[in-house]
Order: C-alpha cells, then structure tokens, then sequence
C-alpha cells in the first residue's frame, strides 16, 4: 500500500477515534487499545472473514459471514454475481462489517458499498489477493465482482497492539 493510502487510512482512524461516541471509546479503550494504519494493514495482509450488514429492499437489516481482502485502504467482497446483497447495495449502499477474534483483535467499519465489474481497473490485484478456488472458478466463468466498502467510520481495537507491530 502506497505512503498516501496509508495516510488516507491513519486520517479515517484518527477521525473516527476522535467522533466515537463515549460508549465505544470506553468499550475499545481508546486511544489505548487503537491500531494504528500501518498495524492494521499489516494484520490484514491477507483474506479475513467478516461480517457484512446490509440492507433489504424492505429495510431490514442482513447480515451475513463473508471473506473479504484488504486493498488500497478498503475492504473488498468477492460476490457471485447472483447474490441478493448486490441488490441491497444498489438501493441503499450502507453497510457495515466486523471482523474480530475474542479477546484478540476488533474492527468495525461504517461506510458504504459499490461493485467492481470483473473489467474494472482494481480486479486483476484482487483476484491475486484473493486466489480462493470457488473464486478462480466464478472469475474463469466470466462471474462475480468485487463490492468495495468505502469506510466512512473505521475503529481497531487490539488486546495487545504490541502485537501488530509496524
């Protein structure tokens, strides 16, 4: 990830970390317990699962297990072209995704999605980022995109941020 990335993405921590609402910034111990950019991208240097919420066309939350891939400061979800979460972007493209290991690590992301067509710019790196089979199999198939979550509010907490050191 290039030096303006990862400035990008320490200005989204630090802005998010210094808006938290009083709750949260007890609950992740903040700034105590906050990773840092370049601890975060570290960490995230390969595929993760998350949990990613959108939104249905009757306004109810959906949340489901999904991996995702970390690129150029955003959050990216490989996604069968089929898939009805495309369809909740495309009316209301807020969402929101978790990934943590209790007692370990957190990360919460607000912000919203849009989807990456396999011509886009972006697709031949995440494709290599992301080489699960299922995946290989879909992309040979001329299927799936990538829904890239544009973060507008991003908060790591780390038990031991020591422990993703830079």
């Amino acid at each position: 990830m290039g030096d303006e990335s990862i400035e990008r993405l320490q200005a989204l921590l630090d802005d998010s970390a210094k808006n938290a609402g009083k709750q949260l910034r007890a609950s992740f111990e903040i700034p105590d317990r906050t990773l840092t950019a370049r601890q975060l991208i570290r960490y995230l240097d390969k595929p993760r699962t998350i949990a990613l919420a959108t939104v249905s066309a009757r306004n109810e939350p959906r949340v489901t297990p999904v991996d995702a891939v970390f690129y150029d400061a955003a959050f990216h979800v490989p996604t069968v072209s089929g898939a009805a979460r495309l369809k909740h972007i495309a009316r209301q493209p807020a969402v929101s995704l978790t990934h943590w290991v209790v007692d370990d690590i957190a990360i919460i992301v607000h912000g919203t999605a849009s989807a990456l067509d396999i011509d886009h710019a972006d697709s031949g790196e995440l494709d290599r980022l992301y080489p699960a089979r299922w995946w290989t199999e879909v992309r040979a198939r001329g299927g799936g995109v990538f829904l890239r979550v544009t973060a507008d509010r991003m908060f790591a907490w780390a038990q031991d941020p020591a422990k993703y050191s830079a």
